[in-house]
């Protein structure tokens, strides 16, 4: 699938549900280099896009793609799946920077959720997706209890003995993609369980991290990096259905500068854990 496809499927998107996601990520870097603010009406950002699309050319690209086969083929395309806010958010930027006025941790986080929102709807239409967040789904109370989550999700143990938000694992398995049934250990599980119960739900997505750094200098009109961690988990049985990390380079081939929309050069990435064809899918 190209990108043309995805702007076809992204065209539906809920962006007020995806901007009520924007509010609250439970690690975010609040204070990014350059200090960009967190405040998304803040932006003065009206004439962004306004001059054309925006072009990019994606290098530098680093990845791994992990299914647990198991999990993934007995998915129940019609449960209930809570989807978290990015659990740790970096947006780093120069101090001086004329295409970052619209650019900041919220911000990134809403248009991650705005791909994310569309993605799922083409991939389960009858899945019910909620939103975590005190003051939708949940109530305000729990608000406490979702920051400490956060740090729980991010601190359990879980590839070769490391925590959930240590890349090591990944970046030391670049260009791989695998079926593989791993074993999630107790404390882990049983925070997974717990959400579950809690909450009376079978999935959970959650983007563990996502570090995005503006470079005004790359390509024609600027680029950024992106990394990111995104994880699909069953969480009634306590497993990983899909992971995946995504890292790249995009530069602009155009005079548009990338103001809004980060996260269009992983959105066919993403959508390959979505849609993945396990009979065609070689381990490596």
């Amino acid at each position: 699938m190209n990108l043309k496809d995805f702007r076809f499927i992204l065209c539906g998107v809920c962006l007020g549900a995806a901007l009520m996601l924007c509010s609250c990520a439970g690690m975010r870097d609040d204070a990014p280099e350059g200090g960009a603010s967190n405040d998304m009406t803040d932006t003065g950002c009206d004439e962004c896009g306004k001059q054309g699309d925006i072009e990019l050319e994606i290098t530098n690209e680093k990845f791994y793609r992990e299914w647990n086969q198991v999990a993934y083929s007995r998915i129940d395309s019609s449960a209930v799946v809570g989807v978290f806010p990015a659990l740790s958010v970096k947006a780093l930027r120069p101090e001086k920077c004329k295409m970052c006025h619209s650019f900041s941790p919220n911000a990134l986080d809403f248009d991650l959720a705005h791909f994310e929102d569309s993605l799922f709807v083409a991939a389960f239409p009858k899945m019910q997706r909620e939103l975590m967040l005190p003051g939708m789904r949940l109530p305000d109370a729990d608000s406490l209890y979702l920051d400490t989550l956060s740090v729980i999700l991010l601190k359990s143990k879980f590839a070769d003995g490391k925590t959930l938000d240590n890349m090591t694992p990944w970046l030391e398995r670049d260009g791989i993609e695998q079926t593989l049934q791993r074993e999630v250990p107790a404390k882990f599980k049983n925070a997974l369980n717990d959400i579950a119960s809690r909450y009376g739900l079978r999935y959970i997505s959650v983007p563990v991290k996502l570090e995005v750094e503006m470079m005004p200098d790359l390509g024609t009109a600027g680029g950024y990096t992106w990394k990111i961690l995104w994880s699909f988990w069953d969480a009634r049985y306590g497993e990983l259905v899909f992971l995946t990390y995504s890292e790249f380079t995009a530069a602009t081939t155009s005079r548009v500068a990338p103001e809004k929309e980060w996260a269009v050069p992983f959105a066919p990435r993403l959508w390959k854990m979505f849609s993945v064809d396990f009979s065609k899918l070689e381990n490596h």
